[in-house]
């Protein structure tokens, strides 16, 4: 899969990134994430990227280690810890496919990393700036790697959380 640096945009394609985003928002959890991710049956070998871009990788993890070392100094653990497997499986897999694989492979360049970053920050209310840096770091993660980079990283972002959150460590 290669990342879209322009060119048409398809109306068709663009319903179906506000469907995705709509039905997880809209579906309560964990169940808009399992709708979500039915939708990725659709999109099958498209989500593996095929061309590593270790800049970027280098990037994303610059970026999230700075972003994790200001969240845990300004924000702190979470008090809400959802349960494991929402958090760390499902959590990533749906919001990756919604705010990386779809966005990057539907819209041109600025507005995909617009909509990757910033309306990923917003719809996470606790603190939408810091989520829009997390945002920007699985951004870099996607464009170096791919859907799975990102999802991983999610994951391991996730996890981190509810370890420091529940002193698990």
């Amino acid at each position: 899969m290669s990342y879209k640096d322009g060119g048409a945009v398809s109306p068709l394609k663009i319903a179906g990134l506000v469907s995705a985003l709509v039905l997880m928002i809209a579906t309560p959890r964990p169940w808009g994430y399992v709708v979500v991710l039915s939708a990725t049956i659709i999109y099958g070998r498209r989500l593996v990227r095929i061309e590593p871009a270790p800049r970027y990788v280098v990037a994303a993890a610059l970026v999230y280690g700075t972003t994790f070392l200001l969240d845990l100094a300004l924000v702190g653990p979470p008090s809400y810890i959802p349960p494991w497997w929402e958090a760390v499986v499902l959590a990533p897999l749906a919001e990756e496919f919604v705010f990386r694989a779809l966005p990057f492979t539907t819209l041109p360049s600025p507005l995909s990393w617009i909509f990757a970053v910033v309306i990923f920050g917003m719809l996470h209310p606790a603190n939408p700036l810091l989520a829009s840096l997390y945002g920007l770091a699985l951004s870099l993660m996607y464009r170096g790697g791919g859907y799975a980079a990102s999802v991983a990283l999610h994951a391991f972002n996730n996890a981190l959380w509810i370890l420091l959150a529940t002193r698990s460590f």
